[in-house]
Parts: structure tokens; sequence; C-alpha cells
């Protein structure tokens, strides 16, 4: 093996400062230099040159005020890397095999941290409230794909995501403290999927079930986002249904433990919904 070869050697430090720039980026409407800079402890004029690179190669871009945004290449690498992704392609494979919940849309996530990235969506043609894209990202404690892997982690993991008790919220419905989401975890455990209730957006309602990888942990999620007020107890309990059906294909498929896939009764959401 070469030594260009050998995994041991030392990082590229100008390498290594780009990745970081491009993650602080990521997570900010725009940052200045000076921000740069100081979020990432070095010297501006190391991360002038840097930037400059990372702009030439289209990673970043410079506005018109000074500040640095991702750029379209990111995305564009990000698509590629997707589009080649196994649970991604796995799904699109099973959700084109079922044929289940065509009306509707239905979105596969993955756990990053607190959020729930968005890696692939099939549109349906009924409309909801938030528009799915791909590399969309959303707090998980708030969505039902998030819900159902955050259900799925081993135990103490939850409470080590959200040891400084910092919940961001969407609408007055969604979840604020540790204190209410490990009871909301535990019934989601109980009845095999989790429920989004205008949690993401007023007027929606969303259902979701954990896939799971060969190691019997969280690979991603499912989920099918409705509006509420066109739900019944019956579709609800067909939706959730679908889904638990769809993510316990996709588990197979992926060399996950198979799970029963439970006779969900109606009248409990019939006495909930419109």
């Amino acid at each position: 093996m070469s030594d260009t070869d050998d995994p041991t050697r030392p990082a590229v430090p100008a390498v290594a400062r780009a990745v970081r720039m491009l993650e602080v980026v990521a997570e900010s409407d725009g940052m200045t230099l000076t921000e740069l800079s100081r979020a990432i402890g070095a010297p501006k004029s190391s991360c002038l040159a840097v930037c400059t690179t990372l702009v030439e190669s289209g990673m970043l871009v410079r506005t018109a005020g000074g500040t640095y945004r991702l750029g379209l290449k990111v995305v564009q690498l990000g698509r590629s890397y997707l589009s080649r992704s196994d649970i991604a392609a796995e799904f699109r494979r099973v959700d084109g095999e079922l044929g289940l919940l065509a009306d509707d849309t239905i979105v596969l996530s993955v756990l990053n941290g607190r959020e729930v990235t968005y890696v692939d969506t099939r549109h349906g043609r009924r409309p909801v409230a938030v528009h799915y894209e791909i590399g969309m990202r959303l707090p998980a404690h708030c969505t039902a794909s998030g819900k159902s892997l955050l259900a799925a982690l081993p135990p103490g993991s939850v409470g080590a995501l959200y040891a400084d008790a910092r919940f961001d919220t969407l609408t007055p419905h969604s979840i604020d403290s540790l204190r209410e989401l490990r009871p909301e975890l535990d019934r989601v455990r109980t009845r095999g999927y989790a429920v989004d209730d205008e949690e993401t957006a007023l007027g929606m309602i969303c259902f979701g079930v954990a896939v799971l990888g060969p190691g019997g942990g969280p690979a991603g999620a499912i989920s099918v986002s409705m509006v509420k007020a066109a739900v019944d107890g019956i579709r609800a309990a067909s939706a959730a249904h679908a889904i638990l059906r769809l993510a316990q294909t996709l588990t197979v498929r992926l060399g996950g433990p198979p799970r029963e896939i439970p006779v969900i009764d109606a009248s409990p959401w019939a006495a909930l919904l419109p």
C-alpha cells in the first residue's frame, strides 16, 4: 500500500477547514467571512483563500451582501448520492410494487442528529400543507417519521440528543420538552407507528414508521401526509396500516428483522378527527 492509500495518515488541514466551513454554512442562513472565521476558529486570511476556492468550484456562493451560502454544486452532489442510495432505490421499488396510497404524498427520511432529512419523495395527487423536497430538514420531534426514528433508537440515546433541553417548534402543537417527548415515543413503540397531528404544519396529519436495518437499528422512515380535515377514522387507520406495510417490506429488503403488522382499530381515530 502506498503512502497515498494509507487511511491512518493525518487529514489535510485545508481540506478539513473547507469541510468545516461547508458544515457551518449549511446550518445558517448565510455567513460573512468574519462570522465564518469566528465559527471555525481560523484566521480570516486562511478562510478567505478557502472560501474563494469553494466559490470557484460552485460549493459556495457569495451574495451581493457579502455572505456565503451553499452553492448549487452541493445540491448536485447530494442528489447524485441519494439517487444511488440503497434505501432510496429500494424505497422506489417497493412503492412501485405495492402501489399503496397512490393519491397521497409519501416521503422517505433519515435521522441526522435531532433532525430528519428527506431523501426521497413520491408526490400524490391530493394537496398537502408542506411541499417536501429532497434534502429538506425538519426537527425530528415534530414529524411522524422523526418520532418513529427516535423511538427506534437504543435506550438513553434520546436523552443524550436533547441534553440541552432545546426543542425547536413549528406550530403550537409541537412537542417542546423531553418530559412530553418520552411518553409520546412510548406510544409509538406500543402501536408501531408515529403520528404528527398538526405538529409540523397546521391542518396536516401524518403517519410514520421506522425502517430497520440489518442490525435492527433505524435505517430510515416512511411517512404519509394528509390534510386533516379530509381524514376520517377509516382513512386514518388505512393510511397507518399502509405505511406499516411499506416500512416492513422495505425493512426486509434491506435485511432488517421482520415485524408483525398489527390490526389498527379505526374507532379511536373516529373520535378525534373531523
